[in-house]
This record gives structure tokens, sequence and C-alpha cells, in this order.
């Protein structure tokens, strides 16, 4: 792109299609760490990276999402794999709906969701937004509505089509209508189905017959759970029973080990806090840090 050479690398993340950027110009060379880790399904792209990374980095923007306010705290996190197993012995223990709360852009979780339901012969019950983001991605090994993989059913909430009718993008609901399941089918099925929500489909919720208190899987990270509409969200699926609430989670970002792997591999002249609320942290664990604000210029 002009002047600069652009390397993109194929990074581990919870998100789809995550990349660092090595960025080349002058006779300098600056890497961008981006988004990533290495306890993810992806895990082994990491490694990958670590055998083919570029030699002779002058500043590497380094995120820093898990870098804690005292070194002490930090720690290692659970792998993808561990999280599918801890959401099967759950989906194994009732013989009821459950009910899992995630992102539907963690792409990596709602695999994990999929893997999960299919492993304990349930249906994996997702709304026309996840539908779409699945979907979206166009890859056959990414779990999407379709006939390969028939586990998979629609739920179209009113408020979703309300608003797909009103940005006249009905397509985005009558590409899934096949994949439909109904309030009733879900009604006489409670024991065979794993269903994702989200405080919006409240209001769909209600209308579903038969459902009492019901366990909950929630996969998110835990400061999310502390907002009044999560909170109250999930106090009315499982009607405040806090035995029902299940904390199955693992972090989208690398732990300090795997940060510390990706710097002593690059060996950076600089290295440059970014997405990290403890940017005056990276001292205790890094050389050569400088910490750059927003608008401000530096010469590498």
């Amino acid at each position: 792109m002009g002047d600069f050479k652009i390397t993109p690398f194929l990074m581990d993340h919870s998100a789809f299609d995550a990349y660092a950027f090595l960025i080349e110009a002058d006779g300098k060379k600056l890497f961008y760490s981006g988004d990533f880790r290495s306890h993810g399904r992806k895990g082994k792209l990491f490694y990958k990276f670590l055998r083919t990374a570029p030699e002779g980095i002058n500043a590497l923007l380094l995120e820093g999402t898990l870098i804690k306010e005292r070194a002490s705290s930090s720690k290692t996190f659970k792998t993808e794999e561990a999280v599918e197993s801890e959401i099967v012995k759950v989906l194994k223990k009732y013989k009821t709906i459950v009910f899992g709360i995630a992102s539907s852009q963690n792409i990596d979780r709602m695999v994990s969701f999929y893997k999960a339901a299919k492993r304990t012969g349930r249906l994996f019950v997702i709304d026309v937004y996840t539908a779409n983001i699945l979907s979206g991605i166009e890859k056959d090994t990414i779990p999407h509505p379709s006939k390969n993989y028939p586990e998979i059913k629609v739920f179209f909430p009113k408020h979703l089509c309300d608003k797909l009718n009103r940005l006249k993008r009905k397509d985005m609901m009558f590409d899934f209508k096949q994949y439909k399941i109904t309030r009733d089918e879900i009604s006489k099925n409670l024991f065979n189905v794993f269903m994702m929500v989200r405080p919006s489909v409240k209001s769909y919720l209600e209308r579903i017959e038969n459902i009492g208190a019901s366990p909950v899987i929630y996969s998110m990270w835990e400061g999310y759970m502390e907002e009044a509409e999560n909170s109250d969200f999930i106090k009315y699926i499982t009607k405040e029973d806090d035995s029902l609430v299940h904390r199955i989670h693992t972090s989208g970002h690398a732990d300090v080990r795997t940060l510390k792997e990706i710097v002593n591999r690059l060996k950076p002249d600089k290295v440059i806090p970014i997405h990290t609320l403890n940017p005056k942290m990276y001292v205790t664990h890094f050389k050569n840090v400088i910490e750059v604000s927003d608008g401000q210029e530096i010469e590498i």
C-alpha cells in the first residue's frame, strides 16, 4: 500500500478472522499484535506464528487486556475444549431446557455450545441474529443452520423480525425459515433443548409454556453480569435460584505467559501498550516499554 508493506498473520482469538500485522516502511518494522490468545480452538496458529515470526522488530504494539493492576494477579486460562467439556456436564445434569448466555460474535464459544449440545443429544436453538452471524462467515466448518447441521434450529423473536421488516431485510429471516422451531415445539421438547438467549428475548420466553426455574450457562465476562439488565434476566430464568447459574467461560485474550512468549520471540526494540486498562503494569513484565497517549507522535 504505497510506501508501506503490510503482512497479515492469522491469530487465535474468540472472534473470527483476527489478524496481527507486520508493517514495514523506510527500513523500519512495526508489529501490531491485534487481539489474540493461545488457548482457543485455533491455538496452533499462535505456535505456528512463533516458528515463523519476523525478525528485527523496532516496535511492538501489544494488547494487554488481561494485564492486571497487580503482577501477582496474572493467571492462565482454561482452553476452549475445557469449556466445552464443562458445558457437557451441565447439559447432562438436567432433564429440562438449559439456557446459554454468550456473545453471538464469540465464534469459538458458539462452536463449543454447538458441540456440547450435539454430544448430549440436544438441539442447539439460536435466534435469527445469531443464525445470520454464523451463516455469514461462509465456512462449512463453522456450525450454522443448514442441512449439514440438523441439530441447529432457529427461533424468531418479534422485536428482531420487526426490525428486519423496517430495514427491508426480510431475506435475513426467510433464509432460515426451513430451520425454524416454534414455541410449541420447544415447550414439548424442553429436555431436548439447549437455547441461546439474551435479555431482549424475554418476551419470547414468557410465551413458551411449561418453563419453570431453569438452569443457565453464563459464558461471558463476569463484569457484564453486574449490569442490571443481565442480572435481572438471569433471575427471571432461574426464578432467583442461584444454584442454577453455571459460570463457564474463558477469555478471548492472551494471558501474561502468552504475552511474554510473543515478546521473547519478536525481541522488539520497544513495547508499546495498547488495548489495556493497566499500561503502567507493562514494565513489571517487559523491558523497553514506552507508554504512548492517543495522538502522541513518536519516532521508531
